[in-house]
């Protein structure tokens, strides 16, 4: 880079300090990574016989409060 480019480059004001770059970006990543795991969790739940038949059962029992009858699933 050319001397004009980097004197025009350290004065011109940042948005972050130096220190806090890539900070918010480090950020997401760690949600993002929390979410999946949080996302695998739910699935292995979703997954097992217990939690199936629960949900089967819910469903089927506000199916029967707004009145739609003959329907097992």
């Amino acid at each position: 880079m050319s001397k004009a480019l980097v004197a025009i480059r350290n004065h011109l004001p940042t948005r972050y300090p130096r220190t806090q770059r890539g900070a918010a970006t480090a950020e997401y990543a760690i949600s993002v990574v929390a979410a999946c795991g949080f996302g695998g969790i739910l699935v292995a739940l979703l997954k097992s016989d217990v939690m199936m038949n629960a949900l089967k059962a819910l469903i089927n029992y506000a199916l029967q409060l707004a009145g739609v009858e003959g329907v097992q699933l």
